[in-house]
């Protein structure tokens, strides 16, 4: 009776966390599209370009510095040692500050030989000199998570959330442009340590062993080995779009990619959601198969959905949201090629969940690569020779054949050592959502056909078996 009684304790916890989760996603979403829309309508491209690629280099260096260590100390089986913990925090506190330290001098250094935009070398700075404070605060934020005090986790960040807003419109509306981001982004970084070491009342004390840490590194830089690849690309708007582009064209993708992550809920449940599905019925390749193939078409129609409708009313509200300041037909194009290629690596995300809970990281290391390569290529071979009006679709057409190779990687992994999975209806249904997402920039008879592909009686009977699924709560088939 005892181990049931822990049981149901443990799942109690992980459905109300789940629902903190949840609703804790709608706020930041409400207030996340109230406030971009607030902030971008004042500063315009041309600044928020420049923060955001600024912010690209921080997100960048945040995520080689976790390097994997958080999850370590959320995974890790019985009652965690508070010896574990101490040894995460100094380890954090040694690398953030010394990652601060030496991106300060790359960053003068690139911004003075080939970045070359104004602000940019000092709004980069200020941002990653909040490392050392944003690392540390992982450490009580795991000890939280740990508990399944999704609560807490959710009223802290939200709370940063609105400091950043907080502080950053007004200053923008007194015409600090891109400074009031930055003060909005400190305040609101400040806030995360802040609540989370007071809410676990947590309190460091000097530890330093080696063998504490080698076992905590190596399971983090197995993790975090591929996504650092991959998270390569949170340097192109600094890198590439800048010297090349222009911080407008970088303003514009940063509005589009907050619309886009805003929109893109399902497609973060479902990664979410997808590991401990696969993880039942990892040593079934038939079943795991069709659990890829039925994850696929939920989401398809899920993030296709919210995209299409976006696409659809865009025309009509950004104008009188964003103010005359932004090209309302470029956020157009934008969206639409970002969009098209969100769908497809949706859909492929989906095979590399599966891929991974099978242990083949190595692959995805593989495919991660194979990208990081072909985009750096493609930009700097292809940008500097197109018309500088055409570098920014030249850009996002890189970025989706970068992602070729990687889409291949995942099937061929699927295929030879799972099971290959039914493309059939997911290939229909983002073939149906693309069309909506061009339609308002060519021409409203693609809805037409958008409809035929969603509609055909193969569509329709896949539709019906798949509500009928969710409604008995049969997602695991």
């Amino acid at each position: 009776m005892p181990e049931r009684e822990t049981g149901d304790s443990t799942r109690q916890q992980a459905l109300r966390g789940g629902l903190y989760l949840v609703v804790r996603r709608g706020v930041s979403v409400a207030l996340g599209l109230a406030g971009v829309l607030l902030l971008t309508r004042i500063v315009g491209p041309a600044a928020y370009g420049v923060f955001n690629a600024a912010y690209g280099v921080f997100n960048y260096l945040l995520f080689v510095g976790l390097m994997g260590v958080h999850v370590y100390l959320i995974r890790t089986e019985g009652e965690a040692e508070r010896s574990l913990f101490d040894q995460a925090f100094w380890w954090f506190l040694l690398v953030g500050v010394g990652m601060a330290g030496a991106a300060a001098l790359a960053i003068a250094g690139v911004g003075a030989v080939w970045v070359r935009t104004e602000n940019f070398t000092a709004v980069a700075t200020l941002l990653c000199a909040n490392l050392p404070l944003t690392l540390i605060s992982y450490v009580p934020m795991a000890m939280l998570e740990r508990r399944l005090a999704y609560a807490a986790v959710a009223g802290i960040e939200t709370a940063s959330q609105l400091a950043y807003y907080a502080v950053a419109i007004p200053l923008a509306w007194a015409g600090y442009g891109v400074w009031a981001l930055v003060a909005g982004f400190w305040t609101g970084q400040l806030v995360l340590p802040i609540g989370f070491f007071a809410v676990t009342r947590y309190k460091p004390r000097w530890y330093w062993k080696r063998e504490a840490l080698r076992p905590m590194l190596a399971y983090g830089f197995a993790q975090a080995l591929s996504g650092w690849l991959y998270n390569l690309r949170e340097l192109a708007p600094s890198l590439i779009l800048l010297p090349l582009t222009g911080k407008e064209a970088a303003g514009y993708l940063a509005i589009v990619n907050r619309f886009l992550n805003l929109l893109g809920f399902a497609r973060d449940a479902a990664g979410r959601l997808s590991i401990p599905v696969f993880a039942r019925v990892q040593h079934d390749a038939a079943r795991l198969a069709r659990a890829v193939s039925e994850a696929m078409q939920l989401q398809t129609l899920a993030l296709g959905a919210s995209l299409a409708v976006f696409a659809l009313v865009a025309p009509w509200i950004l104008p009188r949201l964003l103010g005359a300041r932004w090209e309302i037909h470029t956020i157009l194009v934008v969206f639409a090629l970002a969009g098209a290629r969100m769908l497809m690596s949706a859909l492929f995300a989906i095979q590399g969940a599966a891929l991974m809970v099978k242990g083949y990281n190595w692959l995805l290391m593989r495919a991660n690569l194979a990208y990081a390569v072909l985009f750096i290529g493609l930009c700097y071979g292809m940008l500097p020779w197109l018309p500088p009006e055409y570098r920014l679709v030249g850009f996002l057409l890189a970025d989706f054949a970068a992602h070729l190779p990687t889409y291949w990687y995942k099937h061929w992994g699927m295929a030879h050592y799972v099971q290959r999975p039914t493309y059939r209806e997911a290939v229909l249904w983002t073939g149906a959502m693309g069309c909506a997402l061009f339609a308002p920039l060519s021409s409203y008879g693609l809805y037409a056909l958008s409809a035929a592909l969603l509609l055909n009686p193969l569509s329709l009977r896949r539709l019906r078996a798949l509500l009928g699924k969710v409604r008995t709560r049969q997602h695991v088939p």
